[in-house]
């Protein structure tokens, strides 16, 4: 079992991360390309209407992933018309999410020009602003038609098939709409192509689950059962509030950026997105096929076996986070310089906000994946419920009271990221998951930050000594990559969470699975 689960998280993350490394350059392609030939102000405008349909997006409350945990026990007790039940409960919620986000948006569509800070910002030659918009709705609605199936391929540790599919339709997608910008110079019919990806991928991932799950099709009329629909219900209850704060910190942030710093502002600040969401996504996706297997190994191991398998994976994360940190926070403005142009470029302290909250933000993610695996979304409920009301608060104080620029909204994640999530998260793990005090965690947390602290100064000292130019870029590169690994290595080579991750290491390099 054990090798079987290792085998399958491997195989998973490995697929993942390959389709998430051509994504990565053919995003960045596009994003050029958009930028030459469109403008920073169409930047703006796909982040305005992106982050108005997340927030419309909240009735989907964290359905998701409560469905994903009900379908480890049923998947690992091949419980096939229990997994159909489920299914086909998820079906029709996810039919009724997809409907309600549809015509709350067609509701929104008078009220577009409120969210925009000064419509001067807007270019001439764009399309009636509701056309655009409706793009973007159907684009956002559609995939909650189909794309449900896609949480029965991932609990099923089936994860690389879903990677790639969205693989293909990301190529076919970036390939397309380059030929799109060069060629026509349109926006609308970028968006289109973006559409049409969207609901072919969606399409055949919900066929390959037809095939890879054939009974599925023999239990279609089969309801769920009372005990499953309640327990379901209990944790999305809970899970709402998560969402809640989700929407605020990602959605409703970008909204107070587009209404009261601007369109241009918003354009830019997507640059910077672009580049920690990329690293996000990375870690998501290599992270997600191992939920799976967390909770397949939660199923069959002790609450001590657990806490020293979170260990291990949070030493993981966070040499993932520190290095990940380093290499943003001192390589971010000189790569956006030299790809996009100076006119793109955030001051140095704005920069490494931004790349801190990126730092907080991947460090709680093996608590995320615990919480997850373990079902803890009733514990964790009034958490981002806290968060949402502190990022808020010291927005509008930040934004209205002190008149401070983007860095209002940035600063505020950071603080409600300190004073809620950091701490919150891991203790709802260790309280109700491990049954173990969460000092130890706190601990480790100072320690891993240290380390950050020593390797940023170390980096930055080495840098100094180099120019912006490629060349000196180069170097730049290799310096922040070397840094953060020494100090790691000589102060945790003889922990057994070091030792763990080399021996990771070489097993999937001798193919030893």
């Amino acid at each position: 079992m054990t090798t079987n689960r290792t085998r399958s998280s491997i195989k998973n993350s490995a697929t993942a991360l390959l389709g998430q490394a051509v994504t990565i350059i053919l995003n960045f392609v596009v994003r050029t390309i958009f930028i030459k030939t469109l403008g920073v102000a169409y930047l703006g405008i796909n982040g305005l209407f992106t982050n108005i349909l997340s927030v419309l997006s909240f009735a989907e409350i964290g359905f998701g992933t409560a469905i994903i945990y009900a379908m480890y026990a049923p998947l690992a007790g091949k419980d096939e018309i229990r997994v159909s039940k489920l299914m086909n409960y998820y079906a029709k919620v996810y039919e009724t999410i997809g409907t309600f986000i549809f015509i709350s948006g067609l509701v929104l569509i008078p009220f577009l020009h409120f969210f925009i800070n000064d419509l001067s910002e807007l270019p001439k030659e764009l399309p009636p602003l509701w056309v655009v918009y409706l793009l973007y709705l159907f684009n956002t609605s559609i995939s909650y038609f189909f794309n449900y199936k896609r949480s029965l391929i991932i609990a099923s540790q089936n994860g690389h098939i879903d990677s790639l599919n969205q693989l293909y339709f990301n190529v076919i997608k970036g390939v397309l709409q380059i030929i799109a910008l060069f060629v026509f110079h349109n926006f609308l019919i970028f968006l289109i192509i973006q559409i049409l990806c969207t609901f072919f991928g969606n399409y055949l991932i919900s066929k390959k689950a037809d095939k890879l799950f054939p009974y599925l099709a023999l239990h279609k009329e089969e309801k769920i059962d009372k005990i499953d629909k309640d327990a379901l219900r209990r944790n999305v209850f809970a899970m709402s509030f998560s969402k809640l704060g989700s929407v605020i910190i990602t959605g409703v942030d970008d909204l107070l950026i587009a209404k009261f710093v601007g369109i241009i502002a918003m354009g830019i600040y997507s640059n910077y997105l672009l580049l920690t969401n990329t690293i996000r996504i990375v870690f998501m996706q290599m992270l997600l096929p191992i939920t799976a297997s967390v909770g397949n190994y939660i199923a069959e191991k002790s609450d001590d076996e657990c806490h020293n398998f979170f260990k291990k994976l949070f030493f993981i994360n966070a040499y993932f986070a520190i290095c990940c940190f380093i290499t943003l926070s001192t390589l971010v403005n000189p790569f956006i310089y030299l790809i996009w142009g100076k006119d793109y470029v955030f001051s140095a302290l704005i920069t490494f906000f931004i790349t801190f909250n990126f730092y907080l933000d991947r460090m709680r993610a093996t608590s995320q994946i615990f919480i997850d695996a373990k079902g803890l979304f009733w514990p964790i409920k009034w958490k981002s419920l806290f968060e949402a009301v502190v990022n808020l608060s010291f927005s509008f104080y930040f934004l209205l009271v002190l008149k401070w620029g983007i860095e209002s909204v940035i600063i505020a994640t950071i603080i409600s990221n300190l004073t809620t999530n950091i701490w919150w998260e891991p203790y709802v793990v260790f309280k109700y998951g491990f049954k173990k005090k969460v000092s130890s965690y706190y601990v480790s947390v100072i320690k891993y930050t240290a380390i950050l602290a020593i390797s940023y100064v170390i980096t930055v000292y080495m840098q100094s000594f180099f120019s912006t130019h490629f060349e000196g870029f180069v170097v730049k590169a290799i310096i922040s990559l070397i840094i953060p690994n020494i100090v790691i290595f000589l102060f945790y080579n003889s922990t057994i969470e070091f030792k763990y991750s080399i021996s990771l290491i070489k097993n999937i390099i001798n193919k030893k699975l």
